[in-house]
């Protein structure tokens, strides 16, 4: 958490247009339907948050470029 806060406090200082987004529960490779069948510490899928974070890069895409994002 440590670097977490050192980096929120670093774009805040730089007064960058910034934002963080933490999935609870959510490990390493949480998009990975495969990751189930990982034998790597850490990494596993995560269904719900694998639905946000897509439902999120979707609108990160619509405010960048300009378009109505189509969520469903």
């Amino acid at each position: 958490m440590s670097d977490v806060t050192a980096f929120m406090e670093e774009m805040s200082g730089a007064a960058a247009d910034w934002q963080l987004i933490v999935y609870g529960g959510a490990m390493h490779g949480f998009t990975h339907e495969d990751a189930a069948t990982s034998k790597i510490s850490g990494v596993a899928y995560n269904a719900q948050a694998d639905a946000r974070s897509w439902t999120a890069t979707k609108l990160f895409f619509a405010e960048l470029f300009g378009f109505e994002p189509t969520l469903g």
